[in-house]
């Protein structure tokens, strides 16, 4: 028993116990998917298992195409995992290779996820001075957090963007401690998310900003800090450029179709109803934030500068993310944020963040919180309600998680007609198969073609779309029945070819040539090829799709992506300052070791 205890105790003081605790957590987190081998199928999921396929069949062919879609999104040719998290969809493909079949995949990124999420906040406290078990716990309660589970249970891709936001603010309090800023980290921190989530980058980015400002009044050395964060901004310039890059190609030839535009911002703020206390605060989170506030008004003569301004930045981004906050007013004279920001609940992230990590501090430095002095061990009562806290909420989480699950497998095993999923299509009858053989199976194919959900984002349109020009055009209706439905009639086979062009073929049967809308997308920089004329002139629909004139018989097209020159340029610079970021961060190590 001795020799356990002394094993137990070694093992605790090593640097693998907090990864291997927040693993393990991770797990526990998803055991209910991993022993009924069941699915989670989510608002999102159809739109990024088609991203990742694409990755997956690119790097598994060997047929690279960076803009344009040949496999996924029915091999269309649109363009979305340029300028959405390219690098996090190119690692997911990988990953999908290694796994063989959605289930695997599905579940061992999950448990990857949360796993980065739980040791980025565990990260952060531990920077901040808080002890190691409150780390720990801390870390596990972000991991189990909503901001998480969005990702986990509907596939919202601000869940994998929160993953990372603590160590974007870590450089922000590293800033104000040590009165400079880490270039390196700070660059690498931003590019990360970046790479990820730009929204979650944008929100993030706006959060930090009070922590430098302060960093900065607080320093001798202003003109250093200053010159210091702009060379953290150019080295990240430099890490994101495929992203910013592909931004500026697509933007500055084409005009893209935009997310769509919510009529009231308010409706997608917190509301304090059930839905909101269920998917997006739980009751037991609220009350640790207002007690943090709370905590903060008593002692703040007491509280030290990193604790105040991450007090007053995070209950600022807590209201902000209600429907308290006057959103009606400021939708009206910023409309923009209507079609950019969207949802106000975004905001979450940042009171998650940083609020839990000032309760950590406050668990770390007031010893006589939460303790009954009656007590043999006075702190025996604080961890017990930690443990309850992580348990509720872990309690809850599978509640919402048994949900999702018993709903998603209706479909695997039932062929339940209900989907869960917005704007989506079922063809299981069609193309005769299951759910169930979509998920098991070792063909990555039939999931995204028996799911189809119609999601036009990015896809060129004629002029630059206001909110009401939106809602006539119908997107996700049009982008349905001319991208999607046409693939299933078998009048066109598409073939994508080794120099990552994608190539068409169909037969006119008609007497007459005629004009047929092919069910691809063309953007400026897209060269079509026509039956051997190449930049063949085509016209296009409103979303992008081409209509070609056939000719009788067999007809071919052949389109291709064609990156600026400015564009490649970019991408060797790119691919040069990751080569060094790589080379600095292991000499590093190899030194410090």
């Amino acid at each position: 028993m001795d020799s356990f205890k002394h094993f137990f105790k070694r093992w605790w003081q090593s640097k693998s116990a907090p990864i291997i605790v927040i693993l393990l957590m991770a797990i526990a987190l998803m055991s209910k998917q991993l022993l009924t081998h069941s699915v989670l199928l989510g608002a999102d999921s159809i739109f990024h298992f088609n991203r990742f396929y694409d990755a997956a069949m690119q790097i598994k062919t060997g047929k690279f195409n960076y803009f344009q879609s040949n496999f996924g999104f029915d091999q269309t040719g649109r363009v979305v995992n340029a300028i959405y998290g390219p690098v996090i969809a190119y690692l997911s493909g990988a990953l999908l290779i290694v796994c063989r079949n959605w289930y695997m995949f599905q579940s061992v990124q999950a448990i990857i996820f949360l796993t980065i999420a739980g040791m980025s906040m565990y990260l952060l406290c531990i920077k901040n001075n808080v002890t190691r078990g409150y780390s720990m716990v801390i870390g596990i309660l972000y991991m189990y957090s909503s901001q998480l589970m969005g990702w986990i249970t509907t596939q919202q891709f601000a869940g994998v963007g929160a993953m990372l936001v603590p160590l974007l603010v870590l450089t922000g309090t590293e800033a104000i401690k040590k009165k400079k800023v880490s270039i390196p980290y700070l660059a690498l921190s931003m590019t990360l998310l970046i790479q990820t989530h730009i929204m979650s980058t944008i929100i993030g980015f706006v959060s930090v900003i009070p922590l430098f400002l302060v960093a900065l009044f607080h320093t001798n050395y202003k003109f250093q800090m200053v010159l210091h964060t702009l060379i953290a901004a150019i080295i990240t310039l430099a890490l994101t450029a495929n992203v910013w890059g592909s931004a500026l190609e697509l933007f500055g030839n084409n005009y893209l179709m935009p997310v769509f535009p919510v009529d009231n911002m308010e409706d997608y703020a917190f509301r304090f109803d059930h839905y909101s206390w269920f998917s997006l605060i739980k009751p037991v989170e609220m009350i640790v934030f207002l007690f943090v506030i709370y905590y903060f008004i008593r002692h703040f003569k007491h509280s030290d500068i990193v604790t105040r301004t991450l007090t007053i930045t995070g209950a600022f981004f807590l209201f902000a993310s209600t429907s308290l906050f006057p959103w009606q007013f400021i939708q009206k004279i910023l409309p923009f944020l209507s079609s950019n920001l969207q949802f106000p609940k975004r905001f979450l992230v940042i009171p998650f963040v940083m609020l839990l990590v000032v309760f950590g501090k406050i668990l770390a430095y007031d010893d006589y919180i939460f303790t009954l002095q009656a007590f043999n061990e006075p702190k025996l009562f604080r961890y017990t309600l930690l443990f309850a806290l992580i348990g509720i909420n872990m309690g809850i989480n599978g509640y919402n998680m048994d949900f999702k699950v018993d709903k998603s497998n209706q479909m695997v095993n039932d062929n339940y007609p209900w989907a869960p999923i917005a704007h989506s299509y079922m063809y299981v009858k069609h193309n005769h198969h299951t759910i169930k053989q979509d998920f098991f199976g070792d063909n990555w194919q039939y999931l995204i073609r028996d799911i189809n959900k119609a999601t036009p984002d990015y896809l060129p349109v004629k002029s630059n779309l206001k909110p009401d020009d939106y809602t006539k055009l119908h997107p996700y209706y049009t982008a349905h029945y001319q991208l999607i439905i046409p693939n299933f009639n078998n009048d066109f086979d598409k073939r994508v070819n080794a120099d990552g062009s994608l190539t068409v073929t169909w037969n006119n049967k008609s007497f007459n040539s005629k004009n047929v809308q092919v069910p691809v997308v063309k953007y400026a920089n897209t060269q079509v090829t026509l039956n051997g004329k190449s930049n063949a002139h085509v016209k296009t629909t409103e979303i992008g799709a081409i209509i070609a004139h056939s000719k009788i018989g067999k007809n071919t097209m052949t389109l291709k992506y064609v990156n600026d020159a400015q564009f490649n340029l970019l991408m060797i610079v790119f691919l040069i300052s990751w080569l060094l970021m790589i080379i600095y961060l292991g000499a590093k190590l190899i030194f410090k070791f």
